[in-house]
């Protein structure tokens, strides 16, 4: 069982460590390492920012396992747009916990909320990703190249 709760100021170096973490930098759509200096001031402005949630998972040994980030940009005169962010720490990947992070993360964020739609941007060449997602209910929507990359959109209404 995996609990969750929000990210604080002291999991800065662990969202860094995850976030330059080689396969999750090369399945992001910038794949450039991201420096300390770079990231501490991310990592701060979206602790405060009311439009992002950051959630830590931990096993039940208290381990951090990975973690899940929904981003939501207000847009006029349509439904804000929702987008999630999942990684999982390197020690903890192939027992099948990402689809538990972004199910029990998709619930924290309608606790947060409200009842919203949530949109997943994946490379399509990361399937396990893909896997993960339907896996905890998300499905296929459209392709995009909004990051200057393609991707796969998966959707899911929480």
């Amino acid at each position: 069982m995996l609990t969750c709760r929000k990210a604080k100021p002291t999991d800065a170096q662990r969202y860094f460590d995850w976030a330059n973490d080689p396969d999750t930098r090369r399945q992001s759509f910038n794949s450039a390492p991201i420096s300390l200096e770079t990231h501490t001031a991310w990592f701060s402005r979206k602790l405060v920012d009311a439009n992002a949630l950051l959630f830590v998972f931990e096993n039940e040994t208290g381990q951090a396992v990975g973690q899940v980030r929904f981003e939501r940009t207000p847009v006029a005169d349509m439904p804000d747009e929702i987008i999630i962010g999942v990684s999982v720490d390197a020690r903890f990947r192939g027992q099948g916990l990402a689809s538990q992070l972004i199910g029990q993360g998709c619930d924290a964020c309608k606790q947060a909320w409200g009842a919203v739609t949530v949109h997943a941007y994946i490379k399509p060449d990361n399937q396990p990703s893909v896997r993960s997602f339907v896996k905890a209910g998300f499905a296929f929507s459209h392709e995009s190249g909004k990051f200057a990359n393609s991707s796969l959109v998966f959707t899911k209404t929480v």
